[in-house]
């Protein structure tokens, strides 16, 4: 009786510090491993340990921006974008109910007086946080100016410390490529964060009729400690006013 052949399992390291692996003829095919980076293992154990310790949950709504879609056609370059609406419509909300800008903490409820938005930036290898400080009392021109400089000293790993300091609050972007709708880990320290997915038509019914409207999805994070659904109903519902009616947001 034959029996099979060995499979080969040969293992070489492409070079003798850069921590990386190969192992081939394995059932899984080739198998390339890595040894993380010190800012990749630090994002994993902070998400690993707030999905263990944290009762989450999410609550999704869809809204209709198309008027300030036609309101922020990006005629240049720093112009104003929806998503920077997004974020003053954050923070307009956020002072609107105290209890999303807040978290639980050592067995109380702390609730923050400013609207701190912490933009979640992902480079393909790690996890950025840098904020947009007050958010509510800014105009979109220096809200999109903050986040244009923020999203390159990200990309471009310049950041420092003050940048990601004193968030409330955070914000995925999904961008326009990116689904229509998806959920966040909330960053530790924080109670909710909101998951931005990108705006597109779809079908919407305006008065008796159906059009097409561009519709973006909205979803809250939230620890359901210091969030409880009432909360998140009523903040949800105040971004979706602000986003409809864009003219307080424009002023």
């Amino acid at each position: 009786m034959s029996s099979s052949p060995p499979q080969p399992n040969a293992l070489a390291t492409t070079g003798p510090d850069d921590g990386v692996s190969v192992e081939e003829g394995t059932k899984r095919g080739t198998v390339t491993s890595r040894i993380p980076t010190k800012a990749q293992t630090a994002l994993a154990r902070r998400l690993a340990e707030v999905r263990a310790t944290v009762p989450a949950w999410s609550a999704s709504r869809d809204v209709d921006v198309a008027e300030l879609v036609a309101l922020l056609p990006g005629a240049g370059p720093g112009a104003p974008e929806p998503i920077d609406a997004i974020i003053r419509a954050c923070g307009l909300a956020l002072r609107a109910g105290e209890r999303v800008s807040g978290a639980w903490r050592d067995g109380r409820l702390e609730h923050w007086s400013r609207a701190n938005v912490a933009l979640l930036l992902d480079d393909g290898e790690a996890l950025a946080t840098p904020v947009v400080h007050d958010a509510d009392g800014q105009d979109l021109a220096t809200i999109a100016a903050r986040r244009r400089d923020l999203q390159a000293r990200a990309t471009a790993r310049e950041l420092r410390a003050p940048d990601s300091g004193g968030a409330t609050f955070a914000l995925l972007d999904a961008g326009s490529e990116g689904p229509d709708r998806l959920d966040v880990i909330m960053p530790p320290g924080i109670g909710a964060a909101l998951a931005v997915g990108r705006i597109a038509r779809r079908p919407w019914i305006v008065g008796d009729a159906v059009q097409a409207r561009h519709v973006v999805t909205l979803t809250l994070s939230a620890d359901h400690r210091a969030v409880l659904p009432a909360h998140a109903a009523a903040f949800l519902a105040h971004l979706a006013a602000s986003l409809e009616q864009p003219a307080v947001l424009l002023g």
